[in-house]
């Protein structure tokens, strides 16, 4: 690299931020052997020493090792709970977002409710459009051909159109104003 190049460096501190809550010390500023440990843990601790407790006519053969296995389980579960991590998370969170993932309605949720979608469906309703054709407009005339110039006034007279026949004939329309002309009529 060039002197005036400069190496950007980024870093991300997310997980960093995302500390689970843990329980560390007892009561009396005393910690926890192999602590500090999480909801999770503590939860799963519980949960297999009491299933332990209510099983032990099936596994408690060993005499004082009864003891030994009754304590070392449950701090087993907890231990390997502490490094298994799926997605980043621990497995109880994860299971967590499984069970909501599943439960959720298919369409999603709008403020709190489930999201129904309706069901396309054929629309019934018909439209009907009547075309007519504009009045006939008035053909453009062609320029008039060079004349003689010995044209007499009253045959000039004549070629030309009358103010009369000017004031009779239709004002030019586009086609939408035709349109709406022929609907005024027909409700008239």
């Amino acid at each position: 690299m060039s002197d005036l190049e400069e190496e950007l460096v980024g870093h991300s501190y997310t997980r960093a931020r995302k500390h689970p809550l843990v329980i560390g010390k007892l009561p009396g500023a005393g910690r926890l052997p192999g602590g500090p440990y999480t909801i999770t843990q503590i939860v799963t601790m519980v949960a297999t020493f009491g299933l332990l407790i209510m099983t032990r006519e099936l596994w408690a053969r060993f005499g004082l090792m009864n003891f030994v296995v009754l304590i070392a389980l449950p701090w087993g579960m907890a231990w390997v709970l502490r490094y298994a991590r799926l997605d980043g998370r621990d497995p109880a969170r994860a299971l967590r977002s499984l069970l909501i993932y599943s439960s959720a309605p298919a369409g999603g949720r709008l403020s709190g409710r489930p999201q129904r979608t309706a069901r396309p469906r054929l629309a019934g309703a018909t439209c009907t459009i009547h075309v007519r054709t504009p009045d006939p407009e008035p053909a453009d005339e062609p320029a008039p051909a060079a004349q003689p110039a010995a044209e007499t006034p009253a045959r000039a007279a004549a070629a030309a159109p009358s103010p009369a026949a000017e004031a009779s004939r239709p004002a030019p329309r586009t086609h939408l104003q035709a349109l709406l002309a022929s609907l005024d009529e027909r409700s008239a």
